[in-house]
């Protein structure tokens, strides 16, 4: 009888010790099925991705239902249940990310150009770009002919310091000047716009000659039409500073009507503001 009785203890456990180790090698395939997500901050998160997204990844924790969007500029790597890692956002050299408030270090006297705001009824807008661009360049070439206590910062630098922080026409009006300013590095931001109308003005002019053969006169009437764009050209400038003041302001309208007029009302208003070196 007690034999008997330590025999079926054995065995019960020796089954118990076996749902154990069934059990918690469960646990480990059940844990080897886990995303692991890494926070630029250095949390972890455990649980699985359901849908990676342009600037989210949609995260359900371990032993939850609730979806959650994470941001990816918040996110430095996962790693996917099936061992494959992925970076999303490398963080800089001292270990966090560089936050977008971060910019160049300001220098004294550095003056940005944006691209200027160009407005001309049925224009494409690669043109509008364009002509924005090139009016920016003008304005540089302009200001850096003089040397004195201002300095000009090179479009392809300051187009390309916006293009990192993706800040476009239609995104600029998302930021101060001050946040301007510190991702430039510049003390100063100029902003300009030409706003441009087209009209057309039609000139006629009539000629008459007179042939005489013999005794017959004949009489040639020719008339001629002539068609001219009017261009009215209208510039504002203004300037800011890293406190975000508007330092100057101005706006002309060019006196001629052709289509280059708008540079004189530009170099009359660039003369007259602050940041001209005399």
């Amino acid at each position: 009888m007690i034999r008997m009785l330590k025999f079926s203890v054995t065995v019960l456990w020796m089954v118990l010790s076996s749902f154990s180790f069934l059990k918690a090698q469960t646990g480990k395939a059940s844990g080897s099925k886990e995303d692991v997500v890494l926070m630029l901050n250095g949390e972890e998160k455990h649980g699985k991705i359901t849908e990676m997204q342009t600037n989210t990844v949609k995260f359900i924790h371990t032993g939850e239902t609730l979806v959650y969007e994470l941001k990816k500029s918040d996110i430095s790597k996962i790693t996917f249940s099936s061992g494959r890692v992925e970076v999303i956002s490398a963080p800089v050299a001292n270990g966090s990310r560089e936050p977008m408030e971060s910019g160049r270090p300001i220098e004294a006297g550095l003056v940005a150009i944006l691209p200027f705001k160009y407005i001309a009824v049925n224009e494409p807008v690669q043109q509008v770009i364009e002509k924005g661009e090139k009016l920016q360049n003008d304005v540089y070439v302009y200001l850096s002919k003089r040397n004195g206590q201002y300095k000009f910062q090179d479009p392809n630098t300051t187009n390309a310091l916006l293009y990192k922080r993706g800040i476009d026409i239609n995104t600029i009006k998302g930021y101060t000047y001050d946040e301007l300013c510190k991702i430039l590095g510049a003390e100063f931001v100029l902003q300009g716009t030409l706003s441009r109308s087209v009209k057309e003005s039609v000139n006629s002019s009539g000629s008459s000659t007179t042939k005489v053969e013999g005794n017959k006169r004949q009489n040639d009437n020719s008339n001629s039409t002539t068609v001219e764009n009017q261009y009215e050209n209208e510039v504002s400038l203004s300037v800011f500073n890293k406190q975000n003041e508007k330092i100057f302001a101005n706006r002309r309208t060019a006196f001629l009507n052709n289509e280059g007029s708008y540079h004189d009302a530009l170099h009359y208003m660039l003369k007259r503001s602050p940041i001209y070196n005399k």
